[in-house]
């Protein structure tokens, strides 16, 4: 497996750095190639500013979304193999403005990956939120059902038009094994309306492709 030469059926990790106010982490996302991709590096680069496309619809205007590395799944060889990823400057803010005061970075959106069998995935967008978008129920920090019901329109036409077109030798996956991969299609993608709280570090943001 390589960047350079994709084949029906090869897995990638794309992880996706941002950073804000002296502080940079990242998301992970897998995708499938569904066929064979004649050209490899613009295909890639394609795939970088679909997901960008999406992240900058739910990140605010002070996270800066600082580029893409495109990895095989298959763990890097050693010695280095530069074949094995390719890392994209992007450079772009978040579109996600108004709504008032930024919330902390703690605050994370929760976006639901859905699988056919097995349990369902998560998306946590740190750096999403604004505090007109947020109430409370009990103890609990929840989005408002417009700000909710806003988010899921953005997030359909996304799924819907920019990811799934028949241009996209991709499929967005939910990836997991080593020597023996399990690879499942994510089918839609959901905004919950609980706010998930995620301090400086966790783990969840410092993942490695």
């Amino acid at each position: 497996m390589s960047v350079t030469n994709i084949t029906q059926g090869e897995v990638f990790t794309v992880r996706i750095y941002k950073r804000s106010a002296g502080l940079t982490w990242g998301n992970n996302y897998e995708v499938r190639a569904s066929q064979d991709v004649a050209f490899a590096q613009t295909a890639i680069i394609d795939l970088v500013n679909r997901l960008v496309d999406l992240e900058r619809r739910f990140h605010r205007p002070e996270v800066i979304i600082d580029r893409a590395v495109v990895s095989t799944y298959v763990r890097d060889s050693t010695p280095y193999n530069p074949s094995a990823f390719t890392s994209i400057p992007v450079n772009l803010p978040g579109n996600n403005s108004g709504g008032g005061e930024s919330l902390s970075i703690e605050h994370c959106t929760f976006i639901r990956r859905s699988v056919e069998s097995g349990r369902t995935g998560k998306l946590l967008y740190r750096g999403s939120l604004a505090e007109d978008w947020v109430t409370t129920q009990g103890l609990r920090a929840m989005l408002t059902p417009t700000y909710q019901n806003s988010c899921q329109s953005s997030l359909n036409n996304w799924f819907g038009v920019v990811w799934q077109v028949s241009a996209n030798p991709f499929d967005l996956v939910m990836a997991s094994g080593d020597e023996s991969l399990n690879v499942r299609v994510v089918q839609a993608l959901a905004v919950s309306s609980n706010v998930v709280m995620k301090q400086w570090g966790n783990a969840y943001f410092d993942r490695q492709p």
